[in-house]
């Protein structure tokens, strides 16, 4: 063989491997790119999940916090209406005419002879003058309220409170669930 064709062969040899190579490295270059795809589109994946769970929880922790929120503000609105209620309650007695209070005095009196007997009676001031007290019930001064009756035993050790407040308590609390669903039921 003459030193030209072995140089030939030498030089296409060559050029076929350089094109075996060149074709190797390629094919080896895209399954790295490919894999590399692969992993960036599960990495995407995973992330993109995460991130929407983590939107969701989000969400839901400021749905929820909204919802207390309007929650709170619905209850201060209703207790302020019930406040206001029975603070207009508390106005009505306290506006009762003389003679309905007189009357209202006289039966609380009654009342009070049966379970104490000879008792202390307190008044507001100005209602002092409606006060018709049988015998052994002594007035024991005024006290600050808006109406009302407290008597007292002798020996100090048994009260009876019929103050309008204290009265409008009692009722209060026993109807409180009957009033509640009648104004926002």
């Amino acid at each position: 063989m003459s030193l030209d064709k072995v140089v030939e062969e030498i030089l296409r040899n060559g050029e076929e491997k350089r094109f075996e190579t060149i074709r190797l490295g390629e094919k080896e270059r895209d399954e790295q790119v490919s894999a590399a795809d692969k992993s960036i589109a599960e990495h995407r994946a995973r992330a993109l999940k995460q991130n929407k769970a983590r939107i969701e929880q989000m969400e839901q922790q400021e749905l929820s916090s909204a919802e207390l929120e309007s929650k709170k503000s619905l209850l201060a609105a209703q207790r302020l209406s019930m406040e206001a209620l029975e603070a207009e309650a508390l106005k009505d007695l306290a506006g009762y005419s003389a003679e309905k209070r007189k009357k209202l005095y006289a039966k609380l009196t009654a009342k009070a002879k049966k379970e104490l007997g000879e008792c202390f009676v307190y008044s507001n001031g100005s209602d002092k003058p409606l006060l018709q007290l049988p015998s052994g019930m002594t007035f024991g001064g005024s006290i600050e309220c808006a109406g009302g009756l407290i008597f007292e035993s002798k020996d100090r050790s048994v009260r009876l409170d019929f103050r309008f407040e204290s009265l409008l308590e009692d009722v209060w609390n026993k109807k409180i669930q009957e009033i509640y669903k009648k104004l926002f039921g």
